[in-house]
């Protein structure tokens, strides 16, 4: 059964030294936003239009026009939020194959503050039709995701973090769209996207089995409408309570898309997630202050579960 190991690495990290090889192997065009998240090699073809992030949407959609693949490497604040028209219009709505790797997703930012803090971004995504919406458990998936986007035949969103976060040992190669049961379970399905988010749900799960409870892990790397469906029927039969954990506002995310898709079963829905805008801190207190810790987690659901404790 998968486990959280005692190493941590950055899926940020994973992805710079994973591109220059594929971006030359799939022939693609990287467009950088001056992130710093890319490492140009003389083989790539690479463009750093400086923090222009609009144009680097235009020129990436542009390229693929003409017959290039494109990846646009940029903040996931500043992709959603500041070129979310541009991605819209000249990325989804035309279904161009195009990757946007959005970095310091979540509140991985930390002490750069809510300028910075990507919490919107699985909610703008997933609205856009034909958009695949990808969040790697860790920094082993990235590489292999990655390759995925690169290979689509359309436009992919990739979130990556900042630091440093959670390895596991024993999850299997991720598929793009397929979810990954990695804990079985009866009653209640703990559903997790990200790094922080699957190793709270994996601690969760071992302190309710300890409580009499049976709960059940999914990894959710893809979280886009499409996606929630086959999560969806990832969810074990029994199920009795449906738990979503992201480092994302909950209105629209991953969590509101799965309860869509499940809805007609009647489970009852907790969602865990940012519930507002988030100060300057530390990754770490920041978790804490949002209550997506273990501890915490592991209150709201045994709350939902048995009431007041």
């Amino acid at each position: 059964m998968p486990e959280v190991t005692a190493e941590r690495a950055s899926t940020r990290a994973a992805f710079a030294d994973a591109l220059p090889e594929l971006a030359v192997r799939h022939g693609v065009l990287v467009v950088d936003t001056d992130t710093g998240s890319v490492k140009p090699t003389a083989e790539m073809d690479y463009l750093n239009v400086g923090i222009a992030e609009n144009a680097a949407i235009g020129l990436a959609a542009g390229a693929e026009h003409c017959g290039r693949r494109a990846l646009v490497c940029t903040f996931g604040a500043f992709a959603v939020s500041r070129a979310f028209e541009f991605i819209k219009l000249d990325i989804a709505y035309p279904r161009r194959r195009v990757c946007i790797v959005g970095t310091h997703g979540g509140a991985s930012g930390g002490w750069l503050g809510p300028t910075h803090h990507a919490t919107e971004d699985l909610a703008l995504m997933s609205a856009l039709p034909h958009m695949r919406v990808v969040v790697p458990a860790d920094a082993h998936q990235t590489a292999p995701l990655l390759e995925q986007c690169l290979r689509h035949d359309g436009p992919t969103y990739l979130r990556l973090g900042r630091k440093a976060s959670p390895l596991f040992a024993g999850v299997p190669a991720p598929e793009l769209g397929v979810p990954q049961v990695v804990r079985p379970g009866r009653d209640i399905a703990l559903v997790a996207t990200g790094p922080e988010m699957l190793s709270t749900a994996l601690d969760v799960a071992h302190a309710l089995a300890d409580e009499g409870h049976s709960a059940q892990v999914v990894n959710a790397h893809t979280v886009d409408q499409e996606a929630a469906a086959a999560t969806g029927r990832a969810l074990a039969g029994q199920c009795r309570l449906l738990v979503t954990l992201e480092e994302a506002w909950t209105s629209g995310g991953m969590g509101a898309q799965l309860a869509a898709a499940v809805g007609a079963r009647g489970i009852p829905w907790l969602p865990i997630g940012v519930t507002g805008f988030l100060p300057p801190g530390t990754h770490a207190s920041l978790l804490e202050a949002g209550g997506l810790t273990a501890d915490s987690v592991l209150r709201q659901v045994l709350k939902s579960v048995t009431g007041p404790r």
